[in-house]
């Protein structure tokens, strides 16, 4: 039986000090008085918050970090400094009616801890906004974004998962032929790697990164002029070709560790087990079967997902245009294209799903293999180096080309021709078939993430492929823009959510000073 290699030392120690150190703030909080939340306007909170998470079809993992950025975007908008500088209640009353935080958890001395971040992140967006060489953008991103995350981290411990990335980097740092990747070696690759793990294992997002930098820098806020040029050098990074280079490559070669990583956040007894490598192997495997049928589920839910937020979208897109257009140039309804745009899409991501297989137990031996030369080899081989013989000619990329022209002709062929669809039905389809393309890929990926060997397609798979990677290309596109303007989830922000909280807020103001009032009687 092998022993605990440096890294797997390393990571054991990281593991059993956050341990400590989570058990100690609990400790210290323990006999601190805890917000108690009432059930006033909780169902309507709850339910809003599903639609507005269907809307805008974030990860589940950011959730949390997405509600509280919406939180102060509202407050910093009404640009109330008082408001800010009390916010904590305010916050943790509408994370825990939403039903992110149970009641009753968050202690009075987080909440103005939080009262005042969000009080040192309120000066900086001042500051920012009056500084005319910053973008707009770029205040939102340097601002309540990265405070959104800094208070999530507040609320649910993270510090396993920076042990885990520690780890994930020092491995890959140590495998990764850097001279062979890359044609020239630029000085931050290691923070190009940092990024390349946070994006590829743990789903981070920019903001989340860009905190994580920032802490490693030890910038705040506070010091205005050196946070700007760090969060300026930070935006390089992010976008950098070395940082996309090295995300690809950790995210192909990551399954083992992702699974890992699973069953530190599951399983307590990880940091014992990692000591006896026969255990841990055998823990591991049962955790891979686990990570299986979790990810079957998250694939289904995902399809439910997908459906609720095409029909959502596909319907009010229906009432302000495509109604409105049948009756400007037909008279009335022309209900066979609205009913194909409406029904077609879901029926897609359904008939997608049949294809979305598991991987096997070859798989699963493989996954297993990797872990333990990751965590138990004391030689790291340089084996993750660049693929040879992955040069494509010309020719591919114009019969790539031809295949796009052929399968958005052919479709459009047939829904004019068969259908009665105009130009007008046939962009609408074509956006919304893209977006669910897209959707049923990522999905996929998930699957993808857990593969440690090479798949090859069959019959089935190769005809999907054919068909459907032309409206992937078209469907990420269209995801991109439709993220950074989300039509749907502005319009649910300002005509729901604005106003749905204003009064929610206002009715626990009067409730508190009728309580007042009753005290004095």
């Amino acid at each position: 039986m092998k022993q605990l290699n440096d890294n797997g030392l390393q990571l054991v120690q990281n593991l059993l000090s956050s341990h400590s150190s989570k058990q100690s703030r609990q400790h210290a909080h323990h006999n601190e008085q805890k917000i108690h939340v009432v059930g006033a306007g909780a169902t309507l909170t709850a339910a809003y918050e599903q639609l507005r998470n269907a809307a805008e079809y974030a990860e589940e993992h950011v959730l949390l970090q997405r509600a509280i950025r919406r939180f102060y975007r509202r407050l910093f908008m009404l640009r109330d400094k008082n408001g800010v500088a009390v916010s904590g209640e305010d916050l943790v009353i509408e994370l825990t009616q939403a039903g992110y935080l149970a009641n009753d958890t968050v202690s009075e001395g987080d909440v103005r801890a939080i009262s005042e971040l969000a009080g040192i992140y309120y000066d900086a967006y001042e500051n920012l906004l009056r500084d005319k060489n910053i973008k707009r953008e770029a205040v939102d991103k340097w601002t309540y974004e990265l405070l959104a995350v800094e208070v999530e981290w507040r609320l649910n411990d993270n510090s396993h998962l920076q042990s885990f990335t520690q780890f994930a980097h020092s491995y890959f740092s140590q495998t990764l032929d850097y001279d062979q990747l890359l044609e020239t070696v630029p000085d931050a690759v290691e923070l190009s790697l940092y990024i390349a793990v946070h994006r590829a294992l743990l789903k981070s997002d920019d903001a989340a990164m860009r905190l994580g930098l920032l802490k490693r820098f030890q910038q705040t806020p506070v010091n205005l002029h050196e946070y700007i040029l760090v969060n300026q050098q930070i935006e390089q990074l992010l976008t950098a070709s070395t940082t996309e280079k090295l995300f690809r490559i950790v995210d192909r070669r990551g399954a083992p560790l992702r699974v890992l990583r699973h069953m530190i956040d599951d399983n307590p007894e990880t940091v014992q087990l990692l000591n006896n490598q026969e255990q841990f192997l055998l823990a591991f495997e049962k955790q891979v079967g686990t990570d299986y049928q979790s990810v079957n589920r998250r694939v289904n839910n995902g399809i439910l997902k997908s459906v609720v937020f095409l029909v959502i979208t596909k319907f009010l897109i229906g009432l302000a245009i495509e109604i409105p257009y049948d009756y400007l140039i037909a008279g009335t309804i022309l209900w066979l294209p609205l009913l194909i745009n409406l029904l077609f899409p879901p029926f897609y991501m359904v008939l997608l799903r049949t294809t979305m297989m598991l991987p096997g137990s070859a798989n699963t031996s493989r996954l297993v293999e990797q872990i333990d030369g990751m965590l138990y080899e004391t030689e790291q081989a340089k084996q993750l180096s660049r693929r040879s013989g992955q040069a494509f000619g010309a020719g591919y990329n114009l019969m790539y080309g031809l295949l796009f022209a052929l399968v958005f002709g052919g479709v459009a062929y047939l829904l004019w021709r068969a259908f009665g669809f105009d130009i007008i039905h046939l962009f609408i389809f074509f956006v919304f078939l893209s977006a669910a393309s897209f959707l049923g890929f990522r999905l996929s990926r998930m699957i993808r993430e857990l593969e440690s060997i090479e798949t090859y397609q069959n019959s089935v798979t190769l005809v999907r492929d054919f068909l459907y990677m032309p409206f992937v290309v078209v469907g990420r596109y269209l995801s991109d823009k439709y993220s950074k303007v989300n039509v749907v989830a502005l319009g649910l922000d300002m005509l729901i959510e604005l106003p749905l909280k204003t009064i929610l807020r206002l009715i626990r103001q009067w409730a508190a000073f009728i309580s007042a009032k009753k005290d004095q009687l």
